[in-house]
């Protein structure tokens, strides 16, 4: 009976990043997930500065509900695409 040995196979080769490579689509997606979330960062904050304009009888408060979502949606951006 003969037997045939199989040389061993070579370790495999690890990506230049040191990990595997992310797919297209789930990088994409990941994006999506941190754009949307900006953008709810924004409408939560203006919709409760409306809320109390509304109860207030102002203008005042959904301008700045407004622009303080869109600065914490900007600061979120940075902090999760600088990582």
């Amino acid at each position: 009976c003969r037997m045939s040995k199989t040389p061993p196979s070579p370790p495999p080769v690890p990506a230049p990043s040191g990990g595997p490579e992310t797919p297209p689509l789930l990088e994409a997606l990941r994006m999506l997930s941190h754009i949307t979330t900006a953008i709810s960062l924004i409408l939560i904050c203006g919709g409760l500065g409306y809320g109390l304009d509304y109860l207030l009888q102002w203008t005042l408060f959904s301008l700045i509900g407004v622009a303080g979502g869109s600065y914490l949606a900007i600061r979120h951006l940075i902090q999760v695409t600088s990582n």
